[in-house]
């Protein structure tokens, strides 16, 4: 099968091309080969086929490949990026990745995906949600036969078919109006012509990592009240409007900033969630708030990149407008009444602080206007722990009918002197700050942030924080109290991989990160916390540039203080890309024919499915799957949380801009990459603490 789509999508036809011109095209799921690696391959790579995938310490297998098609006619876009998967019925497992893209920021040979085409017609490039259907039983199946995949797909689409923008308008044909290109007047800012789309009306900024929320998640009432799928765009885009950094990013400030996105997953529809913030994000992700009537979301990125900024965490109250006054669900439109009872109309940003004369026991000089935590992250000699609270600046999200942009709200306002809470200083930093992720246990509310400028992990426990909210006597905190704890320094000699004789790269070994000769955490980007019955692991995936590939890896941590099980150890699952890489010294891409140049790759979060694929004992009936019902709410964390590692499944993604020719760039598809499953099995245990069980 030989065929073009790109934005021909837009008026609901195909062009097709002369075949002569065209790639071969796959059904989704059809890819055999992995862009994953264990290390130098000793046979040569072929086009289309594996490199080494001796694994030390798990198994990867492809799901979904970029440039693959589904029977809409419809590509997969890359870079894959965000991922999850939940059950859309009993029988059907559907798995959303987002694809991180920049359409005409991006890069050849594609530089726009094509047009994703919302209900009403108006039309984006940029980044996609895609879903793909997978049959269930064969799905939990799949890592143990040698099936491909493409016999399980039911079925591919998009996560969403309306969306609204920052105003609290639908955009429409009639209404083209996107944040990041108007100014709170609503008048659009023109992009210049090299950066100006080819087709669509707009684009979807730079989608990164995403979080699947599902309703009820921490108890009956205690977290979000809908099924949500929370994204956000995530660069500040001012070159687009000027062609110069430093007037560009002026321009750019004047704008409603980027869309922090709430998707109401049962409606398909995307809300622009403005009290979330404008700044745009790597990833926005709830936190268990153990009180019914609030919502905690922590906030990782980029703060428009103004620097310096502190970690974040947006605190919202439940069945609230804007003003804080109670809503009416009887006369609220459904914009209103969807974020409203999921706390993100009424709530503020807050930032963490230390108090002011606690700075000089971390070796740092209390000044909000400097980098402190990255100074902080490189002192071997500083202790690993520190308490704090987060505090909100004076801004606050005034309400639909006061749109302001995104200069004037808090972006701004970290680093000034009349901005530090009494008696506390902001503990600043470098605002690049990539993925967290929350402890998953519904019984404590803790997570912890990778530091991906310097390298190296921080954690956070907020303790008993259903009684600091408790205490807020029906508004919201004046602050958070949290203990702050070093997992993993930004220094050499503070991460060592175990690789199980695999991990063998040009120059050495995967142990260390040979470009940078650092056994350390080298722009960790990628973080995902799973708890198991034997014990409690993060999984990162750098995104460091790496030549030699980069690196996915486990780091099993104490249940006590989130820090690591085996001092300075973790555990190497497997690499991706780099020019001396066996597959792209060969000229070689997985999808086949889709090699584009030998360059780094970057494994990009992961995401647990046991309680999706694992079956209960039926009694005298055999087994049979956990119903949606049973995995409702605690549900799913409950099954998992009884689990050992060893019986554990996941998916993954990774990107590969080194692999997006041929038929990636023929069907618009920006830039290459995989969708996967994976285990692990570690060799040593964590070090053997009770998990809590429910």
């Amino acid at each position: 099968m030989k065929r073009k789509l790109f934005s021909a999508i837009l008026t609901g036809t195909m062009l097709v091309a002369p075949a002569s011109t065209l790639a071969e095209t796959k059904r989704i799921g059809e890819t055999r080969a992995l862009i994953p690696e264990a290390g130098l391959a000793l046979n040569p790579v072929l086009d289309g086929g594996n490199g080494n995938v001796d694994f030390p310490f798990g198994n990867f297998k492809a799901l979904a490949t970029v440039g693959e098609v589904g029977d809409n006619g419809l590509a997969l876009t890359g870079y894959p990026d965000g991922q999850a998967a939940y059950l859309l019925d009993n029988d059907t497992i559907r798995v959303v990745y987002q694809s991180e893209s920049y359409a005409t920021m991006g890069k050849a040979p594609v530089p726009e995906t094509y047009n994703w085409e919302m209900k009403n017609g108006v039309t984006f490039s940029g980044s996609h949600i895609h879903t793909i259907d997978y049959d269930r039983a064969k799905f939990a199946k799949f890592m143990k036969n040698g099936s491909s995949a493409e016999g399980m797909v039911k079925d591919s689409g998009k996560l969403f078919n309306t969306i609204y923008n920052v105003f609290g308008d639908e955009v429409t044909k009639e209404n083209l109006v996107w944040g990041n290109q108007a100014l709170p007047s609503q008048r659009v800012v023109p992009f210049l012509d090299k950066y100006k789309l080819s087709e669509a009306d707009f684009f979807l900024q730079s989608f990164c990592g995403a979080w699947y929320e599902q309703a009820n998640k921490y108890g009956n009432g205690i977290g979000l009240e809908d099924d949500v799928w929370l994204t956000a765009e995530e660069w500040e885009i001012g070159r687009m409007f000027t062609g110069s950094k430093k007037t560009g990013r002026t321009e750019s400030d004047k704008t409603m900033g980027l869309a922090s996105i709430a998707v109401d997953v049962k409606n398909e529809v995307a809300y622009t969630a403005p009290a979330l913030g404008q700044t745009g994000y790597e990833k926005l992700m709830p936190i268990n708030p153990q009180h019914k009537d609030y919502v905690v979301i922590v906030g990782a990125g980029y703060n428009h990149n103004q620097e310096p900024a502190p970690l974040k965490v947006y605190v919202g109250m439940k069945d609230r407008l804007p003003d804080g006054s109670e809503i009416d669900y009887s006369t609220a439109n459904e914009r209103d009444a969807f974020l409203g009872r999921n706390g993100m109309l009424y709530g503020r940003i807050y930032g963490f602080a230390m108090p002011t004369k606690s700075y000089a026991s971390l070796g740092l000089e209390a000044n909000p206007a400097a980098k402190m935590m990255d100074e902080y992250l490189q002192n071997a000699d500083a202790p690993n722990s520190f308490e704090g609270r987060f505090y909100p600046t004076s801004y606050q999200w005034g309400g639909w009918d006061n749109p302001v942009s995104v200069n004037n709200t808090e972006m701004m306002l970290w680093e000034q002197a009349g901005e530090q809470p009494e008696g506390y200083t902001f503990f600043n930093g470098d605002s690049k700050a990539e993925h967290p992720a929350v402890d998953p246990d519904i019984n404590r509310t803790r997570y912890v942030q990778n530091m991906t400028n310097k390298g190296g992990i921080l954690g956070f426990d907020f303790g008993f924080i259903g009684a600091t909210l408790d205490a807020a006597d029906g508004d919201l905190p004046e602050f958070l109290p949290a203990t702050g704890i070093r997992v993993v320094p930004a220094i050499d000699g503070a991460l060592t991989l175990k690789t199980g004789g695999e991990g063998v790269v040009k120059d050495g070994s995967a142990a260390i990160h040979v470009e940078k000769n650092k056994a350390a955490m080298v722009s960790p980007d990628g973080l995902y916390w799973t708890k198991h019955a034997d014990g409690s692991y993060l999984i990162v995936d750098e995104d460091s540039g790496n030549d030699f590939g980069e690196r996915k890896y486990v780091l099993p941590i104490k249940e006590s203080d989130m820090t690591l099980s085996e001092p300075n150890t973790g555990y190497l699952l497997g690499l991706a890309g780099g020019k001396h890489s066996s597959r792209y010294e060969a000229g070689a891409s997985a999808l086949g024919g889709a090699f584009s140049k030998a360059t780094t790759s970057e494994f990009s979060g992961s995401w647990n499915v046991t309680a999706l694929t694992t079956k209960k004992s039926n009694g005298l009936f055999g087994s049979k799957f956990y119903s949606m019902d049973e995995l409702a709410g605690t549900g799913e964390q409950e099954i998992i949380q009884g689990i050992d590692t060893d019986d554990q499944l996941f998916i993954g993604v990774v990107q590969a801009r080194g692999e997006s020719g041929g038929a990636v760039a023929e069907e618009g598809g920006d830039a290459g990459g995989q969708v996967f499953q994976f285990t692990f099995n570690l060799p040593e245990k964590s070090e053997g603490e009770n998990i809590a069980q429910f």
